[in-house]
């Protein structure tokens, strides 16, 4: 016979004690509830013999019952927050001041007139000096971001029950009269109660869709990320001190003094300073000053840490019951699974 499945609440199932005397006999059941428990069977699973049967069966002492599991498939939604972290990268302008020396040649050349004779002197100089410059640069710079992400999920899982009855089990009248009965016609299931566990069997792991990422949030301190890189300099002009003198150049007698102003003798006195061009030294830089970080994108900086999952009520029950065997008990004693 085939296994039952399902028994609806309400069925009664009654049996009737059948004739033909025989031994042990494997119950049965039909899929709508009906079916035969033999009377060996019901012996083995009390310890009786003939005599202590049918005198449980005159006393009305033996009551059938059957329990048959039950199981529902449930799920339950999920939600589950999670952080990830990022770097965002910027540009930040400096600028860099320095000083640059310099050297410059200088040459005087006097000149008069005494006594209708030219006389002429040379001499040649240096004088040093210095000018201001700047520098303008840019470094990479990065700071900290993070965001946060939240995703949807559900978990799926089963609860457990077990479907509980009496069975009606009645011998047939005329068989018992001879005393040649072989069990009970099975004719339906009454009070029927299903009892389902409260706690769900839950599979693993939960499943989860896409994450959703929010805005970046980026609240950090900007740090070096590379070197400055500056362009060429820029300088205003020199400033120089005194220029330090070499001595005259003149001819064997004379001297510059002889053109001076106030030397009565001296006319046509003409006093000439040239300056050259002057030589650039060395540059030494000084100190930079770190002006505005221009942010840029923000890149990834890791895998997303999931947070703790949230599960959210209530339980969803999904599709129908599923149900197993049933078993068969005689004053609480199993009667084991049924004939196939």
């Amino acid at each position: 016979m085939r296994r039952i499945t399902k028994i609806a609440a309400g069925t009664v199932l009654a049996c009737a004690l059948v004739g033909t005397a025989g031994a042990a006999n494997a119950y049965t059941l039909t899929p709508n509830g009906t079916g035969f428990i033999g009377k060996g069977e019901v012996q083995t699973a009390l310890g009786m013999n003939n005599a202590a049967l049918q005198k449980a069966v005159d006393a009305n002492a033996l009551t059938f019952t059957s329990k048959q599991s039950v199981s529902q498939a449930v799920s339950q939604d999920a939600t589950q927050a999670g952080t990830q972290a990022g770097v965002q990268s910027g540009l930040q302008a400096g600028v860099q001041s320095a000083t640059q020396a310099g050297t410059q040649t200088v040459s005087w050349d006097l000149s008069c007139t005494i006594d209708n004779k030219n006389k002429q002197f040379h001499r040649e100089g240096t004088r040093d000096g210095v000018r201001a410059g700047t520098a303008v640069g840019s470094r990479t710079a990065e700071r900290d971001a993070v965001r946060t992400a939240d995703r949807d999920g559900v978990r799926t899982g089963t609860r457990s029950g077990v479907v509980s009855g009496v069975v009606d089990a009645d011998i047939d009248a005329k068989a018992r009269k001879t005393g040649q009965w072989t069990g009970w016609n099975i004719k339906g299931m009454t009070n029927q109660k299903t009892t389902m566990s409260e706690v769900a069997v839950w599979n693993e792991p939960t499943t989860f869709g896409d994450w959703e990422l929010g805005a970046w949030s980026q609240g950090g301190e900007w740090s070096a990320a590379g070197d400055w890189t500056f362009g060429d300099w820029s300088f205003g002009d020199y400033s120089f001190g005194d220029v330090t003198w070499g001595g005259w150049q003149n001819e064997p007698g004379e001297a510059p003094g002889d053109c001076d102003r106030g030397n009565a003798k001296a006319i046509n006195i003409v006093e000439t300073i040239t300056y050259g061009a002057t030589v650039n030294g060395v540059i030494t830089p000084g100190t930079i000053a770190p002006g505005a970080v221009v942010a840029g994108d923000v890149a990834e900086a890791g895998d997303i840490v999931p947070g703790d999952v949230a599960y959210i009520d209530p339980v969803r029950n999904v599709g129908d019951m599923t149900y197993g065997s049933i078993t068969l008990f005689v004053n609480g004693k199993s009667l084991g699974t049924p004939a196939v």
